[in-house]
């Protein structure tokens, strides 16, 4: 578990109407924490979905916790990339034969689901990859906690030792409405099935959206458009992003829009990293590179008025329709400024700008070569994924 995992957790964000409340819960102690507090109170269901469960120390507390929970419904979705890969390494990869760490780690993660199974845990692998693995792009990538119609997660952080360590963040919603509305697309994704949902939630600030995969082009239609309708600035904190946001993030800078993008420098995708380098080179924008650890968030603030989060990177593969995702669309002052003073003022004050050459991956050749490889696969993802136009569900 992630060093100082007692430490309390700021519920202190209280929203006008009522009991309605959102809190952001920064790193994996306090989303950890309140985690384990919920999970003990919840008496009717508690709900989990991961994109990834390792069978670490992690993914062997979180199974202590559901055997040892109070709660008539207990149901853990995993999200069939867990069954190919297990600590940001390929079980299908010659070197796993090598790798015995490995091989125990993924010999665990089977014997934990088999004992949450055996004492009635309810545990699905979701979208399985199909004959010849041909659908293995296309992942369910939410993660979500859904307990007793009152408390919901959201965010970016999955069951595992290493992304406990990254620099990450929860939302944690306490409002009966919003996590109905998650609840039900839980249970599609249970049921094997996804459905694009979307609702506005005015007391919050907020708005939700179910993204099912096929169709999330048109559904980032409105992100786009914020960002071509920004004025002021757009502030970005992601790991991993790609076409066509960067293009778009390009047209706002030659608008006179100060963009500014927080990456880490050390990125576990170097080839998604050494495409921002070119993108930053040859369109001026903003990137700071924070060098502590990695980042795993995933933000968008647009004129210090809009903030859009969630499990959605801002990628090719989320665009195109490779993964169902959940994006959160806040305009709460009160949320948005504790993501200032928690989240996006501390990482830039611990980043350094980024000058092309001054980092491995970031010459000349390499932005070429990134540059060109990712325009390819941009194409390939479109012509993959046509255009989906289909009324959301909700309202």
């Amino acid at each position: 578990m992630a060093e100082g995992a007692d430490t309390a957790p700021d519920l202190g964000l209280t929203h006008p109407g009522g009991a309605a409340r959102i809190t952001l819960l920064v790193d994996s102690a306090p989303f950890w924490k309140a985690l384990r507090a919920d999970l003990a109170e919840a008496r009717e269901y508690a709900y989990f979905q991961t994109y990834s469960f390792d069978g670490d120390s992690v993914g062997t507390a979180l199974t202590e916790e559901l055997l040892a929970a109070k709660v008539g419904d207990r149901r853990l979705l995993i999200d069939s990339y867990t069954r190919a890969n297990q600590s940001d390494r390929w079980i299908p990869a010659p070197g796993y034969l090598f790798d015995r760490e490995l091989r125990e780690e993924a010999r665990n993660t089977r014997r934990l689901i088999a004992v949450l199974r055996s004492e009635g845990v309810g545990v699905r692998y979701g979208r399985p990859f199909g004959f010849m693995a041909r659908r293995i792009l296309r992942r369910d990538h939410k993660k979500l906690m859904l307990f007793d119609d009152r408390v919901a997660y959201l965010g970016g952080i999955n069951f595992s030792e290493h992304n406990f360590e990254w620099h990450d963040f929860m939302l944690r919603i306490e409002d009966s409405e919003v996590v109905r509305f998650l609840r039900e697309d839980f249970l599609c994704s249970w049921e094997g099935r996804s459905e694009r949902s979307s609702r506005r939630f005015p007391e919050l600030g907020l708005d939700l959206h179910a993204l099912p995969g096929r169709g999330n082009r048109e559904a980032f239609a409105g992100l786009v458009s914020r960002i071509k309708g920004a004025e002021r600035s757009v502030q970005v904190i992601s790991p991993y992003m790609g076409p066509p946001f960067t293009r778009h993030l390009a047209t706002a800078v030659a608008r006179g829009v100060k963009v500014q993008v927080i990456n880490p420098l050390d990125n576990n995708l170097g080839y998604l990293q050494a495409y921002l380098f070119a993108e930053a080179a040859r369109f001026g924008f903003e990137l700071h590179l924070y060098p502590d650890r990695m980042i795993h968030m995933k933000c968008m603030l647009i004129d210090d008025s809009v903030l859009v989060t969630g499990s959605s990177n801002f990628d090719l593969l989320s665009y195109h329709g490779f993964l169902a995702e959940i994006v959160a669309v806040i305009r709460s002052r009160a949320v948005i400024d504790h993501f200032h003073r928690q989240v996006l003022e501390p990482l830039l004050a611990g980043s350094r700008p980024f000058r092309a050459g001054d980092v491995r991956g970031s010459g000349p050749l390499a932005r070429l070569w990134s540059t060109t490889a990712m325009g390819a696969a941009n194409l390939l993802a479109r012509a993959l994924n046509p255009p989906v136009k289909r009324e959301p569900r909700g309202r």
